[in-house]
Protein backbone atom coordinates (compact mmCIF):
# COMPACT_ATOMS: atom_id res chain seq x y z
CA UNK A 1 0.00 0.00 0.00
CA UNK A 2 1.28 3.46 -0.91
CA UNK A 3 -0.14 6.98 -1.21
CA UNK A 4 -0.63 6.70 -4.97
CA UNK A 5 -2.62 3.45 -4.69
CA UNK A 6 -4.81 4.86 -1.93
CA UNK A 7 -5.61 8.06 -3.87
CA UNK A 8 -6.30 5.99 -6.98
CA UNK A 9 -8.73 3.82 -5.04
CA UNK A 10 -10.43 6.85 -3.51
CA UNK A 11 -10.86 8.80 -6.74
CA UNK A 12 -10.88 6.22 -9.53
CA UNK A 13 -12.69 3.39 -7.75
CA UNK A 14 -14.85 5.01 -5.04
CA UNK A 15 -15.81 8.27 -6.76
CA UNK A 16 -16.08 6.61 -10.16
CA UNK A 17 -18.46 3.98 -8.73
CA UNK A 18 -20.66 6.53 -6.94
CA UNK A 19 -21.50 8.60 -10.01
CA UNK A 20 -22.97 5.84 -12.21
CA UNK A 21 -24.22 3.95 -9.15
CA UNK A 22 -22.00 0.95 -9.84
CA UNK A 23 -23.30 -1.14 -6.94
CA UNK A 24 -21.10 -4.16 -7.72
CA UNK A 25 -17.93 -2.04 -7.45
CA UNK A 26 -19.17 -0.36 -4.27
CA UNK A 27 -20.11 -3.71 -2.73
CA UNK A 28 -16.54 -4.94 -3.36
CA UNK A 29 -14.96 -1.70 -2.15
CA UNK A 30 -16.89 -1.39 1.13
CA UNK A 31 -15.65 -3.67 3.90
CA UNK A 32 -18.25 -5.90 5.54
CA UNK A 33 -18.26 -3.62 8.59
CA UNK A 34 -18.30 -0.38 6.56
CA UNK A 35 -19.74 2.61 8.40
CA UNK A 36 -20.89 5.92 6.96
CA UNK A 37 -21.33 8.77 9.41
CA UNK A 38 -23.28 11.61 7.83
CA UNK A 39 -22.82 15.27 8.79
CA UNK A 40 -26.02 15.11 10.88
CA UNK A 41 -24.51 12.26 12.94
CA UNK A 42 -26.66 9.49 11.50
CA UNK A 43 -24.87 6.19 10.90
CA UNK A 44 -25.41 3.78 8.01
CA UNK A 45 -24.01 0.28 7.47
CA UNK A 46 -22.79 -1.10 4.16
CA UNK A 47 -26.18 -2.61 3.34
CA UNK A 48 -28.04 0.55 4.36
CA UNK A 49 -25.84 2.72 2.14
CA UNK A 50 -26.22 0.38 -0.82
CA UNK A 51 -29.97 0.17 -0.23
CA UNK A 52 -30.28 3.96 -0.11
CA UNK A 53 -28.33 4.36 -3.34
CA UNK A 54 -30.24 1.55 -5.04
CA UNK A 55 -33.57 3.11 -4.07
CA UNK A 56 -32.49 6.31 -5.80
CA UNK A 57 -32.03 8.02 -2.46
CA UNK A 58 -28.94 9.93 -3.54
CA UNK A 59 -27.61 10.53 -7.04
CA UNK A 60 -24.11 11.98 -7.58
CA UNK A 61 -23.53 14.28 -10.55
CA UNK A 62 -20.06 15.54 -9.70
CA UNK A 63 -17.45 15.09 -6.98
CA UNK A 64 -14.48 17.45 -6.72
CA UNK A 65 -11.65 16.58 -4.31
CA UNK A 66 -9.27 19.22 -2.96
CA UNK A 67 -6.61 19.36 -0.27
CA UNK A 68 -6.26 15.55 -0.19
CA UNK A 69 -3.83 14.08 2.29
CA UNK A 70 -3.00 10.40 2.76
CA UNK A 71 -1.46 8.99 5.94
CA UNK A 72 -0.52 5.32 6.07
CA UNK A 73 -0.15 3.35 9.30
CA UNK A 74 0.62 -0.30 8.66
CA UNK A 75 -2.33 -1.80 6.80
CA UNK A 76 -4.55 1.25 7.37
CA UNK A 77 -4.71 4.44 5.30
CA UNK A 78 -6.46 7.65 6.27
CA UNK A 79 -7.56 10.00 3.51
CA UNK A 80 -8.59 13.50 4.52
CA UNK A 81 -9.59 16.39 2.33
CA UNK A 82 -12.33 18.65 1.17
CA UNK A 83 -14.97 17.80 -1.36
CA UNK A 84 -17.61 19.65 -3.29
CA UNK A 85 -20.40 17.51 -4.63
CA UNK A 86 -23.47 18.07 -6.75
CA UNK A 87 -26.15 15.55 -5.84
CA UNK A 88 -29.88 15.13 -5.88
CA UNK A 89 -32.32 13.43 -3.57
CA UNK A 90 -36.00 13.24 -4.49
CA UNK A 91 -35.27 15.42 -7.56
CA UNK A 92 -33.86 18.22 -5.39
CA UNK A 93 -30.39 19.21 -6.61
CA UNK A 94 -27.87 20.21 -3.91
CA UNK A 95 -24.28 21.45 -3.91
CA UNK A 96 -22.38 20.53 -0.75
CA UNK A 97 -18.93 21.50 0.55
CA UNK A 98 -17.51 19.24 3.25
CA UNK A 99 -14.36 18.00 4.97
CA UNK A 100 -14.06 14.25 5.25
CA UNK A 101 -12.05 11.33 6.51
CA UNK A 102 -12.06 8.01 4.68
CA UNK A 103 -10.41 4.98 6.26
CA UNK A 104 -9.06 2.25 4.00
CA UNK A 105 -7.65 -1.10 5.10
CA UNK A 106 -5.49 -3.56 3.21
CA UNK A 107 -7.58 -6.73 3.16
CA UNK A 108 -5.87 -9.62 1.36
CA UNK A 109 -3.92 -7.17 -0.86
CA UNK A 110 -7.07 -5.24 -1.77
CA UNK A 111 -7.94 -1.83 -0.41
CA UNK A 112 -11.36 -1.69 1.21
CA UNK A 113 -13.19 1.37 2.48
CA UNK A 114 -14.18 0.72 6.09
CA UNK A 115 -15.26 4.17 7.33
CA UNK A 116 -16.34 7.48 5.81
CA UNK A 117 -17.28 10.53 7.85
CA UNK A 118 -17.87 14.12 6.84
CA UNK A 119 -18.75 17.51 8.24
CA UNK A 120 -20.40 20.22 6.17
CA UNK A 121 -18.42 23.41 5.58
CA UNK A 122 -19.80 26.83 4.69
CA UNK A 123 -19.36 27.91 1.06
Amino acid sequence: MNEEAVLYTHTKVFYRALKPQDFDSLRKLYSEDYMLVRPDGSVLSKEQVLGDLDAGGLIFYSIELTDARVRIHGKTALVTGESRTVTSRENKRTTTHFRFIAVYVDHESTLQLTHFQSVTLPD
